[in-house]
């Protein structure tokens, strides 16, 4: 089968999958089509394989006048790529899928993979489920990474729609003395105790992450539990990182400073994992986050916002609370810093619980059953 996968601008989840995917069904023996930005390329290397073919394309992340040269230039890739299916990822590329194809006269199958909700309000707010219910009803098929955008594509009027989730990370394997000396190399780094507690999050600094809450939840925790460190790992843009930045110092100037040392982006996520206590989301909303499996196969505790597809991830293994609610949030970190015999016991139901989660090949095969049933 030939297969064109399109995606926009990625640095994390998103384009983690597609490389996934990507490599999965070339090593089943179809030829891949990657088509993107070339600062995504340069970041996940799709091309890096055989049987795999990387071709740029500046899909930016707004609607604009530049879309027309765009959507000509998708709809040439794909008539000379001579593509089975096209599978678009995230609404901005589905979009630009959606115009490429409606004027072929023989255009391939469809399929747009949802990996965010709308989160928009007011006038931008409508404008997102415009084009939203534009691409439930014009695709042949859509995938939700979690079941809430799986009903929200039913509630917008997809034809077919249904689950699909990204392939776990693979487990690394990381040795308890190389754990030792991370931890004790990082803790002189920020210049805090080995003894510390580790509380590690991940992720971009940026308003879907909801960081607010998480400072403000380890404010409340600062004078009952002054031991606990909060490491957050993720790039940042410079202004969303100064004013939280200025919400830690407004806390301070209450006697409550949060103890959170920002660490920008980072390679060895796995290594950070093994060497933290506890793994905290705070987000206002995620799919089926990458990192929330990461920190499971590591056999962390966490403490998480019950929104998207997290419960269903998390399940039992880890202390879940309402989106937004930053005494929920120190709550449920209050629970875990006070009782070490529940830390570890979460960290070992979550770990049993990652066993369970698709691997690239299982993901793939779900996909690929979709690529047949939409092939034209």
């Amino acid at each position: 089968m030939r297969v064109l996968i399109v995606l926009g601008t990625s640095t994390g989840g998103v384009g983690t999958h597609v490389a996934a995917l990507a490599r999965s069904l070339a090593q089943a023996g179809d030829t891949v089509g990657v088509i993107g930005p070339p600062q995504t390329q340069e970041h996940f290397g799709f091309d890096d394989r055989p049987r795999v073919r990387f071709a740029p394309l500046p899909i930016s992340t707004t609607v604009g006048p530049a879309d027309a040269a765009v959507v000509t230039r998708l709809r040439r890739l794909v008539t000379t790529f001579r593509a089975d299916v096209v599978h678009a990822h995230g609404f901005r590329a589905s979009l630009v899928t959606l115009a490429a194809l409606s004027v072929m006269r023989r255009r391939p199958g469809f399929v747009s993979s949802w990996h965010n909700t709308l989160m928009g309000q007011g006038m931008r707010g409508r404008l997102e489920r415009t084009v939203a219910t534009a691409i439930a009803r014009g695709a042949d098929l859509v995938l939700g990474a979690s079941q809430d955008l799986v009903d929200l594509a039913q509630d917008l009027g997809a034809g077919r729609s249904r689950f699909a989730p990204a392939a776990s990370p693979p487990q690394g394997v990381v040795e308890d003395v190389n754990s030792a000396l991370l931890r004790a190399s990082l803790t002189r780094e920020l210049g805090i105790s080995r003894s510390a507690a580790l509380l590690l999050a991940v992720g971009r600094i940026a308003p879907q992450k909801d960081y607010d809450v998480l400072i403000d939840a380890l404010a409340d925790i600062a004078h009952d539990h002054p031991e606990a460190q909060c490491l957050i790992a993720g790039s940042a843009d410079e202004q969303e990182q100064e004013r939280l930045t200025r919400r830690i110092e407004e806390h301070a100037q209450n006697g409550r400073r949060p103890a959170v040392h920002f660490l920008g982006q980072r390679s060895d996520v796995a290594a950070l994992n093994q060497v933290s206590d506890v793994f905290l989301l705070s987000s206002r909303w995620e799919a089926r986050a990458l990192v929330l499996q990461e920190a499971m196969l590591a056999g962390r505790a966490i403490v998480a916002t019950a929104t998207g597809g997290t419960p269903e991830l998390v399940g039992d293994a880890g202390i879940l609370v309402p989106q937004g609610d930053p005494q929920a949030f120190a709550a449920g970190l209050r629970t875990l810093l006070d009782d070490s015999q529940l830390r570890a016991d979460l960290g070992r139901r979550a770990a049993l619980r990652a066993l369970d989660l698709p691997d690239e090949e299982e993901a793939a095969q779900t996909v690929r059953a979709a690529y047949t049933e939409v092939s034209r």
